[in-house]
């Protein structure tokens, strides 16, 4: 068993009533997760979670799950697990990540009852009972109070930022974290309801400018992902008065349900018919009424939307021209390989119906576009069908960027890449 003493010793903490209040202040000092020694190109991380309820006795606590998105295995019923340090409310854990991560974590307590092994007794251990499991007891995720820096919005809650010390450079994203960019002025985003007949729903849209005149449009898929809280808006208010990246018109489209979201950013010609034959009009006819125009269409998405960025951009090239695809899901349409590692570990084509078939088999061009593409090499098989991507553009004439990043299927790689791919599509000067 991992002894905490000797992993405090580098730190300078002393080891003397550890878990008392004095101990958890000299922690909260120093700040979590705290950098032990470097093992070659990583470096061991040591997390640390207070017990609210206090110790082995008093906490109803029998585990506490460490989720390192994309670093830990969540398809796994033998989960990565803090350890107690007993008779105190102490949890801890350390894993060696490598140095250029980003990515988020979190922590899960469970109550016996929840414990992997007593779910698995009542005899279905399948992956569809491991998953179910999974999505019940990551509704009780936590984030670390004691990591000073802002936490993000995850895929399934609230989770704290792990920023190893050679991660590059986040332009904009840092002097956010830092409270050094103030919100953006509320007349610089505009209110769209959109009800569209041929979608038959309704939901909130944003236009969000920084430009004033002519300038290019980026669609952002999730919109309300990518909306005020998280940050966006004012990064990109930054980047653009600093002249990294050109002015330009920002349209949010939000996502109704994780039900509506499936059926409209899985390839769906519908909804890409709806957006520009209905949407983009009013959008267009907003602008116009403050002298604002388009001079070119982006769009841009994470996982399914980055799929479907560059789906738009092969069905629909004469209005968009350019994607940023984030970690896109071009496992699609086979739901078996993005739900089964094994299946998909052991899949050596390019899945039938999937945009790297149409490309190769010249069902679609994309000898015109534009494309900047990211994965992060935490995604496991996420990376093949990316790069099978990215292979079939290029073979097709395509003008595409590919970057393998150091980070998982996370908000802190997608705000990183979205960064990346308007500084490729549309830098300040061009």
């Amino acid at each position: 068993m991992t002894d905490i003493r000797s992993l405090l010793q580098s730190k300078g903490v002393v080891n003397d009533g550890i878990g008392s209040s004095e101990w958890w202040e000299e922690i909260a000092k120093l700040g979590t997760p705290l950098l032990l020694e470097y093992e070659g190109l990583t470096r061991k991380v040591l997390f640390l979670w207070r017990d609210p309820q206090g110790d082995e006795i008093a906490s109803i606590a029998a585990s506490v799950l460490l989720d390192v998105n994309s670093i830990t295995d969540h398809h796994s019923w033998t989960p990565v697990c803090l350890q107690r340090q007993l008779g105190t409310d102490v949890w801890f854990g350390v894993l060696e990540v490598n140095s250029q991560w980003r990515g988020s974590y979190s922590f899960i307590p469970l109550e016996r009852h929840q414990l992997p092994d007593v779910i698995r007794e009542r005899g279905d251990d399948s992956l569809i009972a491991q998953r179910s499991w999974w999505v019940d007891v990551a509704k009780q995720q936590t984030f670390d109070p004691l990591n000073a820096l802002p936490c993000v919005q995850s895929g399934w809650g609230i989770s704290s930022p792990l920023h190893m010390p050679d991660a590059p450079l986040e332009l904009g994203w840092q002097e956010w974290d830092e409270g050094l960019l103030g919100t953006v002025k509320k007349d610089q985003i505009k209110i769209i309801d959109w009800n569209s007949l041929d979608l038959a729903n309704q939901r909130v849209c944003w236009l969000f400018s920084t430009a004033t005149g002519d300038a290019p449009l980026v669609v952002l898929l999730d919109g309300e992902r990518w909306a005020e809280p998280s940050g966006t808006l004012s990064v990109l208010q930054y980047l653009t008065d600093i002249k990294h990246i050109a002015p330009a018109h920002y349209l949010l489209i939000s996502s109704l349900d994780p039900k509506t979201r499936w059926q409209e950013l899985g390839c769906s010609y519908l909804f890409w018919s709806a957006v520009v034959h209905d949407l983009l009009p009013r959008v267009l006819d907003l602008m116009a009424l403050n002298g604002q125009g388009v001079t070119e269409r982006l769009v841009a998405g994470q996982s399914l939307g980055g799929l479907s960025s560059l789906y738009a951009c092969a069905y629909f090239p004469q209005f968009f021209s350019q994607a940023i695809s984030l970690s896109g899901s071009f496992w699609w349409p086979n739901k078996t390989l993005m739900q089964d590692s094994t299946v998909a570990a052991s899949f050596d084509s390019l899945p039938e119906g999937s945009l790297a078939e149409q490309i190769m088999h010249n069902k679609v061009d994309v000898s015109q576009l534009k494309i900047y593409q990211n994965v992060g090499v935490g995604e496991g098989n996420m990376c093949r069908f990316n790069d099978a991507t990215y292979q079939a553009i290029k073979r097709k004439g395509g003008n595409v960027k590919f970057e393998l990043v150091h980070g998982g299927h996370d908000w802190l790689s997608w705000r990183s890449g979205l960064i990346k791919g308007l500084l490729f599509l549309i830098p300040a000067t061009r």
